[in-house]
């Protein structure tokens, strides 16, 4: 009797073993806990990939760092990578390959709007939570998706942070913004923007006195910015790619039109060889922009970042370290990685202070799982670099007029 309760005891031991292995710590609870990371490792976009998947790892190291999720256990989180090649179809069967292969409780990513629509609709068939980081096209969190979580900005954000802060300008020490014109490329890119741009501006009261657009590849702007600036407006309103960024930065130049604010929407302007290519030209020139190293409170997180990774964080990886952290918050609060408890924590996320790195300050998802509070900065050039402005709860520079 008592040998046969020996062996019993040995096999209910043995059984156990397998959970420890596989992860399990005493008490049930998982010793590392699956995060999907989901992003261009391979093709044309790997090199901007490595940098939103770097952002990830960074806030995946410090939350380990800090002890793991301590809910359950102190159990340290585990990215696995899947490679979109930035090809829509790819992304989806890395999303299947990462739930049903991979056992991953959840999946960030995945930078491409073209890759991240359909990635999402495979999570939500899947019912897998899915923390879209930076990837802007509004349709990703309007489609009435339950499983589907946004942090940073969509599309309609660039152009509604444009107009809320030229209403604010005279606040800030600057003129009021009763006019303006819009200069832009006649891509989808410059087109779709245009047309946010012309909404935020007549809800605002601020009248489009003309709209002048030009193709991406073309060769000189000086017409097209005369044509703008003809009619007199207290701003010019850009959207661009880099190499009309720097013809439009030119034609400024060379038409003497410092008394007008110029002002794009993430395009050329924040491309590093812009300033390189136009030296002090570009002096005064504002943008909204996702992310500044020199906002308040970014300096040490941007410096961790490059002693890390060997450059600046940019808007990109900035988002990428924020969604790490949204889903070890409510990693935390569900106490669980059982699905349908975890999408319900992430949807009640309600983050600020020190735990949030973006412009807003504060992450709370609404109905369909965008961020309400997710906002951009504004930046001016200055001195040949990008300085923030606005909002003035994070600016670190007064906006510079006449420049």
């Amino acid at each position: 009797m008592r040998a046969n309760r020996l062996l019993l005891l040995l096999g209910v031991l043995l059984l156990a073993l397998p959970l420890v292995s596989c992860g399990a710590a005493p008490g049930g609870q998982p010793k590392t806990i699956k995060v999907g990371a989901l992003y261009p490792l391979s093709g044309e976009l790997a090199q901007i990939g490595d940098n939103v998947r770097n952002g990830l790892v960074l806030a995946v190291e410090d939350i380990n760092a800090a002890g793991g999720i301590r809910s359950m256990g102190g159990a340290k989180i585990e990215l696995v990578f899947g490679d979109t090649q930035g090809k829509p179809d790819v992304g989806v069967s890395e999303v299947d390959r990462l739930v049903q292969q991979e056992g991953v409780v959840a999946i960030i990513g995945c930078y491409q709007s073209a890759v991240t629509i359909p990635a999402t609709q495979e999570a939500e068939r899947l019912q897998i939570p899915f923390i879209v980081d930076i990837a802007v096209a509004n349709k990703i969190t309007e489609r009435g998706f339950r499983w589907v979580f946004r942090v940073g900005p969509k599309a309609d954000s660039y152009a509604a942070d444009q107009v809320a802060f030229l209403k604010e300008l005279p606040a800030l020490g600057g003129p009021e913004i009763r006019k303006v014109a819009l200069l832009h490329e006649d891509t989808d890119w410059g087109q779709s923007t245009a047309e946010a741009q012309k909404r935020f501006l007549k809800e605002a009261g601020i009248e489009v006195l003309t709209e002048v657009t030009y193709p991406a590849n073309a060769a000189d702007l000086t017409t097209e910015v005369a044509k703008a600036a003809a009619t007199n407006p207290d701003a010019i309103l850009t959207v661009t790619y880099l190499n009309d960024a720097v013809l439009i930065t030119q034609a400024r130049e060379k038409l003497g039109l410092k008394n007008i604010l110029f002002m794009d929407t993430a395009g050329g302007t924040i491309d590093p060889e812009y300033i390189q290519r136009l030296g002090t030209a570009a002096n005064g020139m504002l943008t909204v922009v996702e992310f500044s190293k020199y906002a308040k409170g970014s300096a040490e997180l941007n410096e961790r970042y490059r002693a890390r990774f060997g450059e600046d964080m940019t808007g990109n990886s900035v988002h990428s370290y924020q969604a790490g952290l949204v889903l070890a918050d409510a990693l935390e609060r569900a106490g669980t990685t059982e699905k349908n408890a975890l999408r319900d924590a992430i949807a009640k996320t309600d983050m600020s202070g020190e735990k949030v790195v973006l412009p807003s300050g504060r992450v709370q998802f609404d109905e369909n799982g965008q961020n309400r509070y997710a906002r951009l900065y504004v930046v001016q050039i200055q001195n040949g670099e990008l300085m923030p402005v606005w909002p003035a709860a994070v600016a670190t520079a007064k906006i510079q007029f006449g420049q």
